[in-house]
């Protein structure tokens, strides 16, 4: 007998979430491109326009994908709420209807934005946010052109006709697996090839271990002189070669997968890597987090209505950004094991969302 009354409220109720979900996203969307805007308007003032509105339009699907799960938080909250102010949860838990299905369409809702952040987290946001940053670090920070190949297969174009091929950088550590360094004559010819397996950035200097020269005779043919120890005098610092080591947000989980394999066979540690890695699935599922967090917070509202929980909410997403980032600075520090630091936060707080409403009585 409810099952046509139950196709009405499951209809209303995700009409109202994803309508206040849209609403929330878009003022969040706005607020962040302007926020980010003035935190890097001094950069843009020498960029024309088109470079900056390129930016953020590549720039949108990262920023989405961050405020998603305030909006989800909001929709919940709301959607709920409106009810819960109208005494319509009061009218349906004396209808012998339970608390448990009426929130079925919100949690639902918010799965559904979970999966569909993780689909979107490993395809459109790792491309776009490629774009996104290469197009910054090019145009806006001026830096060197390069090209990367995979992961970390570095090209790059370096002061006074020289090009490095770096096959792995470490720019935290200073230090490269796999250099190989053209130097070019004024004319655009190879006049010398350096070739090392490995390269440490140490007093100000760029330290080469076991490696071969290679230099252009004017016959044509090359002299190969191998080598233990050599000091190359670069104009680069590794804070600059930093700028075209791709992030762990311009990859999907199978590239950071395999750079991660990179790291452990060269022998470098891959800890921050793998907490980003596990973060990413974690990340996605925040969104149904948030929905448990605002239907606690909504079928609390009673007469007191759903504004006097939105400060609540908002405290509740601060402080849960605030764990993450903790709980995730503590897996990069390697105190914490990277899959319980990447979902730490989202269980704590899915725990306490689920005994909250599990009090309530139905």
């Amino acid at each position: 007998m409810l099952t046509v009354p139950m196709r009405i409220l499951d209809r209303y109720l995700a009409k109202e979430f994803l309508r206040i979900c849209a609403f929330s996203l878009v003022i969040f969307l706005a607020l962040s491109v302007i926020v980010d805007l003035f935190d890097r308007l001094s950069r843009f003032l020498d960029v024309s326009g088109v470079v900056v509105i390129q930016y953020y339009i590549y720039r949108l699907p990262w920023f989405g994908f961050q405020v998603m799960p305030v909006a989800v938080l909001l929709a919940a909250l709301f959607s709920l709420g409106k009810m819960a102010r109208h005494n319509e949860l009061l009218a349906m838990k004396m209808g012998h209807l339970s608390i448990f299905r009426i929130v079925v369409p919100p949690l639902v809702l918010g799965l559904v934005v979970s999966f569909a952040a993780l689909i979107l987290g490993e395809s459109i946001v790792p491309r776009m946010n490629e774009r996104a940053l290469d197009a910054y670090r090019v145009k806006v920070q001026k830096v060197s052109p390069f090209q990367r190949t995979k992961n970390n297969d570095i090209w790059y174009r370096a002061k006074g006709n020289r090009f490095l091929h770096i096959s792995l950088l470490e720019a935290a550590s200073g230090s490269i697996r796999g250099l190989t360094v053209f130097e070019l004559s004024p004319d655009f010819r190879l006049a010398r090839r350096i070739d090392a397996k490995e390269a440490r950035w140490q007093d100000g200097q760029w330290r080469l271990q076991n490696g071969e020269i290679s230099r252009t005779k004017p016959d044509g043919t090359f002299r190969v002189d191998p080598f233990t120890h050599l000091t190359l005098y670069l104009e680069e610092k590794p804070e600059d070669l930093a700028h075209v080591v791709r992030e762990a947000e311009e990859m999907t989980s199978s590239e950071l997968r395999e750079y991660i394999e990179r790291l452990a066979k060269a022998g470098v540690s891959s800890v921050r890597y793998q907490v980003d890695l596990a973060a990413k699935g974690s990340t996605a599922f925040t969104n149904l987090v948030m929905a448990f967090i605002g239907i606690a917070f909504a079928l609390r509202t009673g007469k007191r209505g759903v504004m006097a929980w939105t400060g609540a909410c908002v405290v509740a997403a601060v402080c849960y950004s605030i764990l993450n980032s903790f709980s995730i600075s503590l897996g990069r520090g390697d105190v914490l094991p990277p899959l319980v630091a990447a979902w730490l936060p989202n269980v704590l707080f899915t725990t306490a969302g689920l005994a909250s409403v599990l009090r309530i009585k139905t």
